[in-house]
């Protein structure tokens, strides 16, 4: 593989560094989309085949398939679980991706889905939505500076986006990617109440970890 690195570096510098750009945007974040800034470019590297081969090369040697979903706007690297472990989040953080799973499935039901099957709803709406799902359960909530916390950390990953904040409203536009439906699986919607019912040992916090799919 590194001779067809150097080749390219040595035939075409330009083609070269917007592999190696791509390349390092996923090693951080795992995903790009294309309403995100500076995507754009980062996208158009996947539609040059002999660009595309490289990076998928690159990423299988280390366990990961390359996913390009053009409709969704989004591209992206996910495990091969039959090569290396799954990733992992803490338990709160999974429970958080789930909920987003289901409000995004929700509006899809209603018809409510934008450009690149984006669904648009707000930061309380989606905290209401998280306590009315673990309210009851045997696991205590986060609050909404710790659940505003998570959607940052998915935000990076640009699953999520957050808007900016309403002084007035006290609130912030928050949009769920279709991406969401690749990271957390159909098998992990329908464990959501079992992992919120999941009795919590007293030794146990918000550290524990649950493996998250490659969204098949």
């Amino acid at each position: 593989m590194l001779i067809e690195f150097d080749a390219l570096e040595s035939s075409n510098e330009r083609g070269f560094q917007r592999v190696t750009q791509l390349i390092a945007h996923l090693l951080r974040h795992q995903f790009v989309h294309v309403e995100d800034r500076g995507a754009a470019t980062l996208l158009e590297t996947l539609h040059r085949p002999d660009l595309a081969k490289l990076v998928e090369a690159y990423f299988d040697v280390a366990g990961y398939r390359v996913v390009h979903r053009e409709t969704e706007g989004w591209a992206g690297i996910l495990p091969d679980p039959e090569r290396i472990s799954l990733p992992r989040l803490r338990i709160d953080e999974t429970i958080v991706l789930l909920v987003m799973r289901r409000l995004w499935e929700e509006a899809l039901q209603l018809g409510e889905i934008h450009a690149n099957g984006t669904v648009r709803t707000t930061l309380n709406e989606a905290y209401a939505a998280y306590e009315g799902i673990v309210a009851g359960s045997r696991r205590a909530a986060l609050a909404a500076s710790a659940f505003r916390d998570v959607l940052l950390m998915l935000e990076r990953k640009a699953i999520v986006r957050l808007g900016e904040f309403d002084a007035d409203a006290q609130d912030m536009d928050l949009d769920i990617r279709a991406l969401v439906t690749s990271v957390a699986g159909d098998d992990f919607v329908a464990s959501l109440e079992e992992i919120v019912s999941r009795p919590v040992a007293p030794a146990q916090d918000a550290d524990a970890e649950s493996p998250v799919g490659d969204g098949r």
